[in-house]
């Protein structure tokens, strides 16, 4: 058993940063109220965090005696995290301080088999990313971890991934060996998680709300989801995986079809005609309308049978098929969600550029922030480096 005074204290400072993060501008006074102790315990509190450099001091002073409340804001730089999303031909890396900003990141197309996609590649891109912020003279203080994102079923406690199409593979492959060095070369722990899962959990992140549902739709059909502010992954990983679900409602062909089969892209390509390449503007104006009738019929079904099942209003639809049809696809699965569904749904497009980026890195601080409030114990000392 620890020591109570210790836990009690570690308890203490994660619930400050919890406040801080989320304010991410507070009040010692504040502090002390939020978490009923003292102001001296809220000072000592403060005091560990800008010692070691999570947080500054921006006002001074105490209200209880006439003087401006003594203000604490968070440090961004304090710490950074490396992620990595692979969204099936296409790797992004991207470069997130302790406030989920991106700070720089790279796109390239994917190359090589699974240990080119998620171990060397990453890596070369991620050495450059933090090679330039390194030239430009930015500091970016003690690595975190690295998450990375995969369009497949992940499972982070057996180290394992499957229905991994990018990968062509089925049945459950172990990637421990190729997290362990990743792990190796960046010098710090690595996370695994389903894009469109940590899509969901990035967007949530930015949003007021606790329960969230992200439906991808693009060279695959996925949705993440969140609940009472936990992301839901069910007990074989494959919540939200409705592109692996039967579809013969408005729009199916007779013979009952998955719903990536319907609307993926590939799909879409082959019944309706139109190049990736140049989008669908070129396409003739019916064929677009039709398209676009299509994937609403398809998603704004699976929207409403959430909606009732699952108890959920708020829906974000992103993805590359989002990104071709834009208004006139969001308009219609406003219109169809709102015509099928048994309760109100409230459909709203992505408010980060990569969502998945900043779940990734969510997931990241969620798991190593406690490395961050226990740097005064006796085995860990404050480290930064200057990039």
């Amino acid at each position: 058993m620890g020591n109570p005074i210790s836990l009690l204290k570690s308890r203490h400072r994660q619930m400050a940063f919890d406040l801080l993060y989320r304010k991410r501008v507070i009040s010692r006074v504040e502090i002390a109220r939020e978490l009923g102790v003292s102001l001296q315990t809220a000072m000592k509190i403060m005091g560990y965090f800008t010692d070691f450099g999570l947080a500054y001091c921006v006002g001074g002073g105490d209200s209880q005696i006439g003087r401006r409340p003594q203000m604490y804001e968070i440090n961004p730089g304090a710490a950074y995290i490396i992620a990595a999303v692979n969204e099936g031909s296409i790797l992004r890396v991207g470069v997130l301080n302790l406030c989920r900003e991106l700070l720089c990141e790279e796109t390239a197309e994917l190359r090589g088999g699974v240990r080119e996609a998620l171990v060397c590649q990453p890596c070369e891109m991620a050495d450059r990313l933090l090679d330039g912020l390194k030239r430009e003279g930015r500091r970016t203080g003690k690595l975190l971890g690295t998450g990375v994102c995969l369009p497949a079923v992940v499972d982070n406690e057996r180290r394992t991934i499957s229905f991994a199409p990018s990968f062509t593979m089925n049945a459950p492959y172990q990637i421990g060996s190729l997290l362990d060095e990743i792990a190796e070369r960046t010098g710090a722990s690595v996370l695994i998680e389903n894009d469109v899962n940590a899509a969901v959990y990035g967007e949530c992140s930015c949003r007021d709300c606790a329960d969230l549902a992200y439906i991808n739709i693009g060279s695959g059909i996925g949705m993440g989801l969140v609940l009472d502010g936990k992301l839901r992954h069910g007990p074989a990983f494959t919540a939200g995986e409705i592109g692996i679900m039967p579809y013969n409602g408005p729009g199916a062909p007779q013979e009952t079809r998955s719903t990536e089969d319907l609307i993926g892209l590939d799909a879409l390509k082959k019944r309706f005609g139109f190049d990736r390449q140049f989008g669908t503007q070129a396409m003739d104006a019916q064929a677009r309308i039709l398209m676009i009738n299509a994937v609403a019929d398809t998603v704004g079904y699976i929207i409403a049978v959430c909606a009732a099942m699952v108890n959920i209003s708020d829906f974000i639809v992103g993805g590359l098929t989002m990104d071709l049809l834009g208004e006139e696809l969001f308009e219609a699965l406003c219109r169809k969600a709102g015509k099928l569904s048994p309760v109100p749904v409230t459909l709203h497009t992505q408010s980060l550029a990569c969502p998945s980026l900043a779940g990734a890195a969510q997931k990241v601080i969620d798991a190593n922030i406690g490395a961050l409030l226990t740097m005064d114990d006796e085995t860990q000392t404050p480290k930064e480096e200057n990039i």
